[in-house]
């Protein structure tokens, strides 16, 4: 009986065992991220650093850095002080968090994951999706109070702040022949006429941050027949375009100075769980040799 007690108890180790490693195969779920459409994307890991491994310090920050990119960076845990130095010395600059570990940067245009250090922490480097630009609200589906008496669009751009006003011009100019800045405060803010097939084109655009619709939008008055028209203002369009960072962004320099809390490794768990066994299978013995 003792000893078909031990073989329960050590069946009972090994499903625990196994449980925990499929819990830790499954803990890639953590770096899944939600598009603005919905969808759900799982990015799979990749290798860093290739482009480093031969060569000196001083080389190292050979890449151009007057043309730049933006990208998403995931990481495989919060960077701390050092690894956004690292990359930061390869000129990265973060802007925003927009996910769980992921962060939207700017760098420059011809670099690719061979040329980031894997010492960085990162884990996955990627476009930016065009559909997370279009309006948040409408999508592309245009309001009739966006809409101009020939049927063109009225959108609202905005554009990255280290886009040059030029570059940024020239990119209107592509795709509309009437635009305008209205703000000299955000000067990155543009509003322009455009035909709707030329919406995705523009957004698509790498300078490009985001798009709104402007307007006036009809508000039905509570018991009332009629409808006040009220305009959509730059703030409106602006608060509609931005990520909302509170439950995303990735912690403060000081927060990531703080070492990250990991779960016990599978390693670790199954020598813990071997010294049990073992501890359980001595007891056994003695007690079978009384």
């Amino acid at each position: 009986m003792k000893r078909q007690g031990s073989v329960v108890v050590i069946a009972l180790v090994l499903v625990l065992c196994v449980s925990i490693t499929g819990a830790e195969e499954n803990n890639s779920d953590k770096y899944t991220f939600e598009r603005y459409g919905g969808e759900e994307f799982t990015p799979q890991p990749m290798k860093f650093g290739e482009n480093l491994k031969n060569q000196e310090k001083d080389e190292s920050l050979s890449i151009s850095t007057k043309e730049r990119k933006h990208v998403l960076l995931q990481f495989y845990a919060n960077p701390n002080k050092e690894q956004r130095q690292l990359l930061q010395d390869r000129g990265v600059q973060f802007l925003e968090g927009v996910a769980p570990y992921t962060v939207l940067v700017s760098m420059p245009a011809d670099m690719t994951p061979a040329d980031l250090p894997a010492e960085s922490g990162l884990r996955w480097m990627g476009p930016i999706p065009v559909e997370n630009k279009y309006d948040r609200t409408y999508g592309l589906d245009v309001p009739a109070w966006a809409r101009t008496e020939n049927g063109e669009v009225k959108l609202a751009v905005l554009f990255y702040e280290d886009v040059d006003s030029q570059d940024a011009i020239n990119i209107l100019k592509k795709y509309s022949h009437s635009y305008s800045a209205t703000s000299n405060l955000r000067p990155w803010y543009y509003e322009t006429i455009i035909n709707e097939t030329n919406i995705t084109s523009i957004v698509s655009e790498d300078a490009v941050y985001n798009s709104g619709y402007y307007g006036f939008e009809t508000i039905p008055t509570e018991g009332s027949d009629f409808v006040d028209y009220v305009e959509n203002t730059e703030e409106d369009i602006g608060d509609s375009m931005l990520v909302d960072e509170q439950e995303t962004s990735l912690d403060t320099e000081k927060d990531s100075d703080k070492d990250v809390e990991k779960a016990p490794g599978f390693q670790s768990v199954f020598a813990f769980l071997f010294l049990i066994i073992a501890f359980l299978f001595l007891a056994g013995r003695k007690s079978y040799d009384r």
